[in-house]
């Protein structure tokens, strides 16, 4: 199996080249990624405990399934691919647009996409042993306030506050 290939980019989001993913310098260099809600039917929020071997945030909970890029790789088919290879899912993704999130160890323009999993019709995840060490579920609500202390994915939560911004934005105001 081939080195993955992902994409270098600018700090405005242009395409400047590319870099396999170990020579990656992490925390420097800006990359593109994928990050997916997936809702249940009870409008929770499937979330997965990362692997222990993990290189970024091990043992931590994703709020989002996803990740990096590959190069040549639209924001879309990257999802598509990630939510396939994480959680053996093919589901319709609704696109909610770019952010921008950056930490110690990562530089990162995110496109954030939703779907609705309903195991009655969408049959059974198979989770990525390699990456997935469990999965769980929450609202939106109990992971912002967090009580449970559980550690999360920095980038998924920016990317969750993204999501959630541009819902209320596009939320109609109630009237007085």
């Amino acid at each position: 199996m081939s080195e993955e290939v992902i994409s270098l980019i600018d700090k405005n989001n242009n395409l400047i080249g590319s870099v396999k993913r170990s020579e990656m310098r992490f925390g420097i260099d800006f990359h593109r990624a994928t990050y997916i809600f997936i809702f249940l039917p009870d409008d929770k929020l499937l979330i997965q405990k990362r692997t222990l071997n993990k290189q970024f945030c091990p043992g931590y909970y994703g709020i989002a399934t996803g990740g990096v890029v590959a190069h040549g790789e639209s924001y879309a088919i990257s999802a598509q691919r990630e939510l396939k290879e994480e959680l053996g899912l093919d589901l319709t993704l609704t696109n909610h647009g770019l952010f921008y999130t950056e930490g110690e160890s990562y530089r990162i323009w995110g496109k954030v996409f939703s779907c609705t999993y309903d195991a009655n019709l969408d049959g059974e995840i198979k989770m990525q042993e390699e990456e997935v060490a469990a999965i769980d579920h929450l609202s939106i609500d109990d992971i912002l306030n967090n009580k449970k202390g559980l550690n999360f994915t920095p980038d998924t939560l920016d990317a969750l506050h993204h999501y959630v911004e541009k819902r209320l934005i596009l939320r109609p105001t109630d009237p007085d």
